[in-house]
């Protein structure tokens, strides 16, 4: 059995990761561009800028190099990592003031988007189920989704919904200087819904599941990985001690890694053509 070749990831992938780079490494070494953002949101730009640098390009580099190959557990890392891209430059275009870097975002965001769409356009019919072998850990694997979901429901619920019941403005919106909390809306709307019906599928051994639950996993850890990043520049920036959020985060991230290596070593490996 052979898999396709698909340069196309090539062909989305360079000039992201090009801008990405640039992008990155002007907040990183130019923080002036965020001179009007608030101190911690600021931080968090900066932190985001670091994720992306050294764990975004490299990862989305090297997958979708094999995923062009036919590697399927790239192309599932490339897709993970895609749909994480959107999430963050959503805030980038949105929630960050305007800056001269507003277009590289919006280029970025666009071609995140849009390359989405192309795979799942693409590859949608594909039987992901076939992928595994019997022995992918299904069941732990979509209780643990369903628990990560569920976690950061409540976590997120008991910052906003008091403050809404009381007509008031939680305490990190005003902190950040933001009209609404970006992350929230965003996991609100999309992200933990998507999560929710990916450990379904896959509990439900719905062939779609197969390719969901892994790319959200791919989500976590990345997300995970962003919000460790910017803690520590919080830290190095303002008076507040994060290190039991960063051990919390570092520990979950430590766990997703473990559930997507679990489920990439049962992928069936095919030759390339």
């Amino acid at each position: 059995m052979r898999t396709k070749t698909d340069r196309a990831f090539l062909y989305f992938t360079v000039p992201i990761v090009i801008l990405i780079a640039i992008s990155s490494i002007t907040g990183i070494w130019h923080q002036e561009i965020y001179a009007k953002e608030t101190a911690d949101w600021l931080s968090q730009c900066v932190g985001q800028d670091i994720s992306n640098l050294f764990l975004v390009v490299p990862a989305l580099t090297l997958s979708a190099f094999f995923a062009s190959r036919g590697i399927r557990s790239a192309r599932i890392i490339w897709i993970g990592t895609m749909i994480t891209n959107i999430y963050s430059y959503v805030i980038y275009c949105f929630s960050v003031h305007f800056n001269f870097l507003f277009h590289v975002y919006c280029i970025i965001l666009g071609l995140s988007l849009y390359s989405v769409i192309y795979f799942f356009f693409h590859y949608m019919k594909e039987d992901y189920k076939s992928w595994y072998t019997e022995k992918v850990p299904v069941k732990a694997t979509g209780i643990f989704l369903l628990v990560i979901a569920g976690i950061f429901l409540l976590l997120w619920l008991s910052q906003s919904l008091p403050a809404a019941i009381a007509r008031t403005v939680p305490e990190t919106i005003i902190k950040d200087g933001l009209f609404t909390n970006p992350v929230h809306a965003l996991d609100y709307s999309f992200y933990l819904p998507l999560m929710f019906i990916s450990a379904v599928m896959l509990l439900k051994r719905k062939t779609l599941g197969y390719l969901l639950a892994p790319m959200m996993i791919v989500f976590a850890i990345i997300t995970n990985f962003n919000i460790i990043s910017l803690m520590f520049v919080t830290m190095k920036k303002t008076s507040v001690d994060s290190t039991p959020m960063i051990a919390v985060f570092g520990t979950l991230t430590i766990i997703c890694l473990g559930f997507l290596l679990l489920m990439q070593k049962e992928i069936v490996k095919l030759s390339e053509k």
